[in-house]
């Protein structure tokens, strides 16, 4: 086994890896392929061999699909999606499901790093002109002026521009480091009502947090829905799963709302990070058939919803970052320009 396939195996995987493993099962289960031959044929590709013969073995060890999933460290939600599935013999379904998840996912990742690539170059270049400037130049520059008094207040003032760009941008790298380290280490110690709480005050976060928050309820339930199972049987199933996880908690909450004769017109508002709209779908009255219908529907808007906020904010955000550097790049030219004119013409 080669140093690549020991590191895939220790480490999580990819969403790409995740995505095409998923879709993988899901396209060889419905041309008729047990499990087992769909990872011989996972195994053809050499970068899949070591996840495919450590799902093989977990098999044979006597594991569940969705634990030998686990065992490779396949993302959470996706294992909740297949452990539901699994429980109401819905597996294609569920593979559907988490192939949408992960695809969207991977799209937003990917054009994340697309969005931040040219920008963070420029800003990297940046910081080097500024650190040349402020190291070669600038010395070199107070050297030539010496003790002229009509230049030594522009030069002063420049240098005070050039150390307060320099200090600062790498401020603000550090401090968004530590508050990186710091934040993930606090998420780990967090109850789940603070974590809920601090979302929904994140100004633009909190709107992406709560569609997609709704599209998984709705999935979820719908999925649940499909197998026969009334909506309280599937509250029930959906609370079982992890209880740190914000799925499972508002199942919980909206199940023993319930069960106290409250309807959902009182209990989904409280749910921050559900829609308006889940409510109202939930509140009508509808029989089974027609409810998993409609959070179909709404799943699948969500979903589009989702990308063209993503889309929005990415448009934003590309011409916001480089309009910024351009405005640093004047302050620099300015502050390395005026006190050579300034020189040139005390001479």
């Amino acid at each position: 086994m080669d140093l690549r396939a020991i590191y895939r195996n220790r480490t999580s995987l990819s969403l790409h890896d995740q995505h095409y493993i998923l879709y993988r099962f899901q396209q060889l289960f419905k041309s008729g392929y047990s499990l087992n031959d769909v990872l011989e044929i996972l195994m053809w590709d050499k970068n899949y061999q070591s996840v495919a013969s450590s799902i093989q073995q977990s098999l044979q060890n006597g594991n569940t699909f969705v634990e030998s999933l686990s065992n490779v460290h396949f993302n959470k939600e996706v294992i909740q999606f297949l452990t539901l599935a699994l429980q109401h013999d819905n597996l294609a379904k569920g593979l559907e499901h988490c192939c949408t998840l992960l695809q969207q996912r991977k799209e937003f990742i990917d054009k994340l790093k697309k969005l931040s690539r040219y920008p963070l170059l420029l800003f990297s270049f940046f910081i080097v002109i500024l650190f040349f400037m402020k190291t070669s130049i600038f010395p070199s520059f107070a050297q030539l002026i010496g003790n002229n008094a009509n230049v030594q207040f522009m030069f002063i003032s420049a240098e005070l521009v050039i150390n307060f760009l320099f200090y600062g941008i790498i401020g603000c790298i550090l401090l968004s480091g530590i508050m990186l380290v710091c934040g993930y280490s606090i998420r780990q110690i967090l109850p789940l009502e603070r974590k809920i709480d601090i979302c929904n005050h994140l100004p633009i976060y909190k709107h992406y947090k709560r569609m997609n928050t709704t599209y998984l309820f709705a999935i979820h339930l719908s999925s649940l829905l499909t197998s026969g199972l009334t909506i309280n049987e599937c509250l029930q199933i959906m609370k079982a799963e992890d209880k740190e996880d914000i799925i499972p908690y508002y199942a919980a909450m909206i199940s023993e709302h319930l069960a106290k004769g409250y309807s959902y017109t009182s209990i989904l508002p409280q749910c921050q990070l559900l829609t308006d709209q889940l409510g109202h779908i939930m509140s009508k009255d509808r029989n089974q058939s027609q409810l998993e219908s409609d959070l179909n529907l709404y799943a699948e808007h969500l979903i589009r919803s989702l990308e063209n906020y993503v889309k929005k904010w990415m448009g934003f955000l590309q011409p916001f970052l480089l309009s910024v550097l351009a405005l640093f790049i004047v302050f620099v030219y300015l502050a390395l320009m005026l006190p050579m004119f300034d020189y040139m013409n005390s001479l």
